[in-house]
């Protein structure tokens, strides 16, 4: 039987959206390539106690981990090689060099945005197949690390549409942030850090004040941890909005979906996003939805028909757009349909178009009818 390797940071979908889309590559795979083995090797997070480098430092676990990769390869060299983190890639390039073996990466946004590691530029530029997640993305890593048109691909991400569905607002979570009803909630969810600020929560909250003066009973409920969490609070604390803005702080999975229904629509006024998956779990739920227009997002709201998409650095478009959404004025077609929206968005961006997609990209590499469509 051929073998692919899938090479990932982590299976855990709690711990961010590399891993989330790990996950569903190594499901999808599954399907596409039912008459392939599938061997797949994590480099766990710092911490897992499945982590069989768990006693050594940071750097150490690196190498362990890149020498397991080659090691592995070196004795059965697979068919394919699959890594959706970029700074796995040199290591495919190795044994692409000595055995053959074709390899495939992922580009999701901000670690190929830039100026990654020089090895990893070379290996993204010889790669047989690198797979954006986004148009953005895709045209970033072209001019950035000047990867061949014709050897980059798209696979938007997807999501778990049977575990974020329409709901009413649960009364649990407005007991538990002491909310009336009547409350008209704004949410955002993802990592609260310094290194992310591009996802403009900081914006919201300065857009609070304005708002407020059209919507009194607006409140923001910002899901999620991190070390930008403090700078936040002082900034609501600034704008006299302390008792409007709620922070969360971690969420678990099972509570996930119940916090988008609580919402009267999702905020991310991002300016570096990759793609989103959180925009794709919010409009599973059937919620409205801002986002930004210059990053991955634009592909995530469908070019704008699942969402408002505005300028992200701009207050007085998040000011007017959020307050339409909240006072239920704002002129989208489809925004304030949920089953409709969550149907269509599942169309788009669900499990079985991943799949296909995958297939598709990875036929590219091996067109021997091994990934079936």
């Amino acid at each position: 039987m051929r073998e692919v390797h899938l090479w990932v940071p982590e299976l855990d979908r709690t711990r961010g959206g590399i891993q989330a889309f790990s996950h569903f590559v190594l499901t999808a795979l599954a399907v596409a390539a039912p008459r392939c083995g599938i061997r797949t090797l994590a480099k766990f997070g710092a911490g897992s106690r499945r982590d069989p480098a768990a006693g050594l430092s940071g750097p150490l676990r690196t190498w362990w981990f890149a020498a397991s990769l080659l090691g592995l390869g070196l004795r059965f060299p697979p068919a394919l090689i699959i890594s959706t983190h970029v700074n796995f890639l040199p290591v495919a390039r190795l044994l692409k060099r000595w055995r053959g073996v074709p390899y495939v990466g992922v580009a999701h946004g901000i670690e190929v945005w830039g100026n990654p590691h020089a090895r990893t530029r070379v290996a993204l530029h010889d790669a047989d197949l690198v797979l954006a997640v986004s148009r953005h993305t895709r045209e970033r890593v072209i001019a950035e690390q000047h990867v061949p048109a014709d050897r980059l691909g798209l696979l938007p991400n997807t999501f778990d549409e049977a575990a974020f569905s329409p709901g009413p607002k649960p009364l649990e979570l407005l007991r538990r942030y002491r909310l009336s009803a009547n409350a008209r909630v704004i949410f955002s969810f993802g990592r609260l850090a310094a290194a992310e600020r591009y996802k403009g929560f900081d914006r919201v909250i300065a857009a609070l004040p304005e708002i407020r003066r059209r919507v009194p009973d607006v409140y923001y409920v910002i899901g999620g941890t991190g070390d930008d969490r403090s700078r936040l609070e002082s900034l609501a604390r600034a704008n006299g909005m302390a008792d409007r803005v709620i922070f969360t702080g971690f969420i678990r999975p099972e509570e996930l979906c119940a916090h988008y229904n609580l919402c009267d629509v999702f905020a991310m006024p991002s300016t570096g996003e990759g793609f989103g998956i959180v925009y794709l779990e919010a409009l599973g739920c059937g919620k409205p939805v801002l986002a930004g227009n210059r990053d991955g997002s634009v592909d995530a709201l469908a070019d704008g028909r699942f969402g408002a998409l505005i300028d992200p650095e701009s207050q007085p478009a998040i000011e007017r757009t959020l307050t339409e959404i909240l006072l239920r004025q704002h002129p989208h077609p489809l925004m304030f349909q949920p089953a409709e929206l969550s149907r269509q968005v599942a169309a788009e961006f669900g499990f079985e178009s991943f799949s296909r997609r995958l297939a598709q990209q990875l036929r590219r590499v091996l067109p021997d009818a091994t990934f079936a469509t």
